[in-house]
This record gives C-alpha cells, sequence and structure tokens, in this order.
C-alpha cells in the first residue's frame, strides 16, 4: 500500500455537455449506477491504493458535491490526521481552473509530506490499480506518469478525450483530441502521476496566464520535452463527457461481466450510505437486465434501465432502457422507452415518452417544494 503518496481529484470538468443534467451539479456529483457517483470511482480508486490524503478541487456551485462526500466517512478519510479536504474555485469564474485552485490554496501543498501526487479528474469511469501505477512511475524513473486506455471502440467511444501517441519504449510523444477517425487508440485516462516538486513547479511556470491553466493542458506541452511515461488499464473504462456517453456508461453497467469488474473483484468502489428498506417487488411486476437501488416500489414492468433510490413505478407502467434518478413516480399506465429523468420528477398516469439510444430523452429535475 502506498505511504508516501497523496491524491488530487479535480472536480472542475465543463458541464456545457450534459445540458440539464449538469445544470445544478457538478459532473462529479452525478448519480450513476443507480446509488453511486461519479466521483465515487475516482475516490475510491485512490483509498484503494492506501492514499490517506485527498484534496478535491471543486467549482464554486459545488453544493451537491459536498453533500455527497460529507466528512468523507464512506471512503475512510475522516481523519484526525490528513483525511479529506475540499477545495473551491474563489474567483466566482465562468471556468475553473485547477491550477488556480491549487495556487489559491499553496499552503496545502506546503503542508504535505507526502513525496508523490497522483492527479486524477473524475469524469472517466474506472476501477484502477493506482497502487501499480505508481510503484512503475517509480521504477521507471519518469518524470510524469499517465494513466490510459487501449481501446479499438475509439471510432464510436471516448469521443473528444485525449488520444496519446506512445511509442515502444512506453514514452507518450503526443497528444491528440479523439475524433473517433480511428479505431485503435489509447486514451488518456486523465490520471497523473509526478513527485510533489514537480507539481509545485509547473503551477510556478503557469504564473505569466495568473494561473488559469488546466494541469492536464501544462503536462501535455511537455510531450517530446520530458520524460512522461503511459501506464496501461487494462480493464473497463466508462466516460461521462456528454448526454450520450453518461446513457451508454449506465446501459453498460447492465453488462454483467462489466458490473463484476467494477465493483466485485478485488477492490470495492465505496459511495455515501443512505439506510433505506430493500425494494418491494409486488405480485405481478416485471423486472429484467436492470439495476433497482434500495427503497424503490415496483409494481409494473422495467427491462433494461438503471433505477435509483426511492423510485416508485405504479402497477401497468413500462419502464425500458431508462435511467431514473432518486425518487421519481411514474404513474400507473406510462409508457417510456430510453429517457434520462432526473430526481423527484412525477410522470402523469398515461403519460408515454420515447427518445432513442443515440438521442435520450432527458426530464429535468423537479424542485421540492
Amino acid at each position: 500500500m502506498l505511504n508516501n503518496c497523496f491524491g488530487i481529484l479535480s472536480a472542475t470538468e465543463s458541464r456545457d455537455s450534459l445540458r440539464r443534467l449538469a445544470a445544478h451539479r457538478a459532473v462529479a456529483s452525478i448519480p450513476i449506477g443507480g446509488k453511486y457517483r461519479v466521483v465515487d470511482f475516482a475516490l475510491s480508486n485512490m483509498v484503494n491504493s492506501g492514499i490517506k490524503l485527498v484534496g478535491i478541487l471543486t467549482q464554486t456551485d459545488s453544493r451537491s458535491l459536498r453533500d455527497h462526500i460529507g466528512g468523507g466517512s464512506a471512503w475512510d478519510l475522516n481523519r484526525r490526521n490528513k483525511g479529506l479536504y475540499m477545495f473551491h474555485d474563489k474567483r466566482n469564474q465562468a471556468v475553473s481552473y485547477d491550477l488556480q485552485i491549487l495556487k489559491d490554496n499553496r499552503e496545502f501543498l506546503a503542508r504535505v509530506k507526502e513525496e508523490y501526487v497522483v492527479f486524477s479528474s473524475t469524469y472517466l469511469i474506472a476501477n484502477v490499480d493506482i497502487e501499480a501505477a505508481v510503484r512503475q512511475h517509480i521504477e521507471s524513473g519518469a518524470v510524469v506518469t499517465i494513466v490510459y486506455k487501449h481501446t479499438d471502440e475509439a471510432d464510436k467511444k471516448y469521443l473528444d478525450c485525449g488520444e496519446l501517441q506512445i511509442n515502444m519504449n512506453g514514452e507518450i510523444l503526443g497528444v491528440e483530441k479523439n475524433s473517433g477517425k480511428s479505431k485503435d487508440a489509447n486514451i488518456s485516462m486523465e490520471i497523473f502521476i509526478m513527485k510533489k516538486s514537480y507539481l509545485e513547479s509547473l503551477i510556478d511556470k503557469v504564473a505569466y496566464a495568473d494561473y488559469a491553466r488546466t494541469l492536464k493542458s501544462v503536462v501535455y506541452e511537455n510531450l517530446g520535452k520530458i520524460d512522461i511515461k503511459g501506464y496501461e488499464h487494462k480493464g473497463y473504462l466508462g466516460c461521462v463527457n456528454s448526454l450520450l456517453t453518461y446513457y451508454n456508461t449506465n446501459m453498460e453497467m447492465l453488462n454483467v461481466d462489466i458490473t463484476r469488474e467494477l465493483f466485485f473483484e478485488g477492490r470495492a468502489i465505496y459511495s455515501k450510505s443512505k439506510d433505506s428498506v430493500p425494494t418491494k417487488y409486488s405480485k405481478g411486476s416485471k423486472v429484467v437486465d436492470s439495476l433497482i437501488a434500495n427503497g424503490c416500489e415496483i409494481k409494473g414492468s422495467v427491462k433494461g434501465s438503471v433505477i435509483s433510490r426511492s423510485v416508485v413505478i405504479e402497477e401497468g407502467a413500462e419502464v425500458e432502457n431508462c435511467i431514473l434518478l432518486q425518487n421519481c413516480v411514474i404513474k400507473s399506465g406510462c409508457k417510456i422507452k430510453n429517457v434520462i429523468m432526473d430526481k423527484n420528477v412525477v410522470l402523469a398516469e398515461g403519460t408515454e415518452l420515447r427518445g432513442s439510444n443515440i438521442y435520450p430523452l432527458i426530464i429535468e429535475k423537479e424542485v421540492l417544494k
């Protein structure tokens, strides 16, 4: 287990492509897989490797994320020493820059005694062996190590993610945005491993721009100039950088092999616990190939869907290939297909809604009165 390493999560991803789903919450706090949030995967990867000190960089509007993370007890980070620190963008800008937030909270880095840092985005969903990646980084002597995933589906998945050019020695020489022009690609998972001293030097280097840069962009600028190597993650990689990728990643979690790898093989994925009763399935209900969280009441039909906590599906309602977030109520006689429904939505009796598998329909959440 790692004892000379700390973690930083950059929960400052752009919300633009997630439209109303991210209108009132950070990408990191979007619900996924029925009972998890996007941030749970990156945060669990850190603590599973033995990291005991994690800083989370957030945008100004991060109430939902702060409510979910709390004191960090779900990840055993509510410690007297080390533990969890959350930093928000004090500048109230339209766009948040992680290096700017770090510069504004420089005393955090000054107090850290660990030699190495794992810096990660949150929107890429995986169960990663961070400990192995850090050990390879130390043994290789590289200045920076970037975790990546090789895929033969780059023409359909991971669009707009970084596509790395890697030589036979494992050195990363360049990066470009994945535009889907080829099937085979090495996709950057935006997990960067380096010494703390090097991170501090990168912050200093962008003083000319008032620190308004992302760590990712600064590291990529140095490709081919310094020794930057890759560590290949050979497991599943999901992505939440658009409404369609959010929908597809949830649907992929219905695959038994993917679910087993993500949640049940070796390294656990932790999340905030909510004590609730088991889901009640009434006589006559029918559920096929779906993930159903606790506290639901199912009287109708559910097929190929991801259902969050405390959802009610009344008798005669039909739900197919949908994502229903917390506290939704689907009244009797409703028929919905390929729909993403945000929390607290109540659908009137007999309503019929239909999106497509490439343009899922999204219903905005209702504010409780």
